[in-house]
């Protein structure tokens, strides 16, 4: 019993740090999808819906960028946008893909807080050009905490690319009822964005790394 009451307050510590919803039981064994390529997947996605995370209290127009350096590794960072004082934060970190034989499983291990710390994420689905479901358990014990969340590649998707995402929740039986829907409206412009309104098109985007800095660059070429 002591046991099971420690495994509890741990998995309490996790959420409120990592923010996950707790659960009694072990986790369930959700397959990533097959045939999943990282390199499609790379690229801009907005945050929709998400179970509670305490990293993103108060939080609006949170945008996830995966992209790959010049060294060969990929590194994803999140612009999060505070709904009080509109001060926008990135937490960035370097992503691993683990899954065996094409599935959808990647980690990332961001160093951005005082203690490091890794997160293991499934795809369990996306067409790569309109919506991505991902999902994320950790179980210590008896208990479990889950993650999960409904991204897209435009800020404003239309409710036909919201279903199609719904539908991969209602198929793996992911509870709707903890989602928390991210603010997306009025949001200020990404660099990229501005370049896509001014006629400019960036060839790529990769992060360059010197050190634990690390930073996008565009190419400023016109439109021809």
């Amino acid at each position: 019993m002591r046991l099971y009451y420690a495994s509890f307050c741990t998995l309490m510590f996790i959420s409120l740090t990592v923010a996950q919803v707790p659960s009694l039981g072990w986790c369930p064994e959700y397959v990533p999808m097959n045939d999943f390529d990282i390199e499609r997947f790379l690229g801009k996605w907005y945050e929709q819906e998400r179970y509670f995370t305490f990293s993103e209290v108060a939080s609006r127009c949170v945008v996830t960028d995966y992209a790959r350096a010049p060294s060969g590794k990929i590194f994803v960072s999140n612009e999060i946008t505070s709904r009080l004082t509109g001060i926008k934060r990135v937490i960035a970190g370097e992503v691993g893909v683990v899954g065996k034989d094409g599935e959808g499983q990647i980690t990332i291990k961001y160093a951005t807080t005082p203690i490091s710390t890794e997160t293991k994420l499934k795809v369990l689905e996306t067409d790569y050009d309109n919506f991505a479901v991902v999902w994320s358990c950790s179980g210590i014990g008896p208990v479990h905490t889950e993650s999960a969340w409904v991204m897209t590649r435009e800020r404003l998707p239309s409710g036909q690319v919201l279903q199609k995402a719904y539908g991969i929740l209602d198929k793996y039986r992911i509870n709707r009822t903890f989602f928390i829907k991210t603010d997306q409206e009025g949001c200020a412009l990404a660099a990229s964005d501005l370049n896509a309104v001014n006629g400019l098109t960036p060839t790529a985007t990769v992060l360059q790394t010197t050190g634990a800095e690390q930073k996008s660059t565009e190419s400023k070429e016109k439109v021809p």
